[in-house]
């Protein structure tokens, strides 16, 4: 009796350690992630699909956006993008920031406006200013740098964030259903709260 006891004992406590450990590489937290060169962003949003999260500083005198978007447990045959629409919630009319490693192993790191569903993200420039753009490929995850200069576009922003194959070093239509279709929501870049399409929200993360 009192080896099936122990057995049972056992037995939920490795139940206990693997659910644990399951939750901690699934449930990732933006805030406790470090930047190369001791770089810093105040304020980070745990995106719920895609395995998604965006860093950012927000300057409301000169209404620059200096953001960090990374997308995480991406292989390196398939590109990722963050947009802001201007003038919708959906993709058509986003103004998308896309990279992606190209069959050379070099990063290729670009603006492209979305003009319409069937897109293969042709590059061009967008409504808004955008410097200091640049992007890495590390450890399974896509980071894409940039600063945005908003100063026509308010401080409640729609975003857009997706992901897709390539073919060669062109990207090609991203899935049309599940995650991918949830990709969409508000950012407030002044209290940091980021909405979602679906009426949820994800929680303001600021470092000291």
């Amino acid at each position: 009796m009192g080896g099936r006891r122990l057995t049972l004992k056992l037995t939920v406590s490795l139940s206990l350690i693997t659910c644990f450990l399951l939750s901690s590489s699934y449930g990732q937290n933006c805030a406790k992630h470090s930047f190369p060169n001791n770089r810093v962003f105040k304020t980070c949003s745990d995106l719920p699909v895609l395995n998604s999260f965006l860093h950012f500083n927000y300057d409301t005198s000169s209404s620059e956006l200096e953001i960090a978007y990374r997308h995480s447990g991406i292989g390196s045959s398939r590109w990722v993008a963050w947009a802001i629409n201007p003038t919708s919630t959906g993709m058509v009319g986003s103004q998308a920031l896309v990279a992606y490693q190209q069959t050379n192993g070099t990063m290729r790191v670009y603006t492209s406006p979305i003009t319409q569903y069937q897109t293969q993200l042709q590059e061009g420039e967008l409504s808004f200013n955008v410097s200091d753009l640049s992007a890495r490929y590390e450890n399974d995850e896509i980071i894409i740098f940039a600063t945005l200069g908003l100063s026509n576009n308010g401080t409640m922003l729609n975003q857009v964030w997706q992901e897709g194959g390539l073919n060669g070093n062109i990207p090609q239509m991203h899935v049309t259903s599940g995650a991918n279709v949830q990709s969409m929501g508000t950012l407030n870049l002044v209290s940091g709260e980021a909405g979602t399409s679906n009426g949820g929200g994800s929680k303001l993360k600021k470092r000291n």
